[in-house]
């Protein structure tokens, strides 16, 4: 699996300019696959945001994969889908 080099850089940014984040990480291995979760939620509008906007993620996703019973379909979501919710 990757490092995680890049992502550890971009957590450390976004922490610096106080910005409250959420970001899950997935990747996927021939044998294992992990996910991490970094996040800095530091007030109560901040997790509503946060909260409302992984609601409609997931809204989203459970749209496209309505289309098909095969839960592959997931994978071929694009990324501009998940960027405009």
């Amino acid at each position: 699996m990757a490092t995680n080099d890049f992502i550890q850089d971009l957590v450390e940014k976004i922490s610096e300019d106080n910005i409250e984040y959420m970001l899950v990480t997935v990747q996927k291995g021939k044998k294992d696959s992990k996910s991490n979760a970094y996040f800095n939620i530091t007030t109560v509008e901040g997790a509503d945001l946060i909260l409302t906007t992984v609601d409609e993620v997931f809204k989203s996703v459970e749209e496209d994969t309505h289309s098909s019973s095969d839960i592959e379909d997931i994978e071929d979501i694009d990324d501009d889908d998940l960027l405009n919710c």
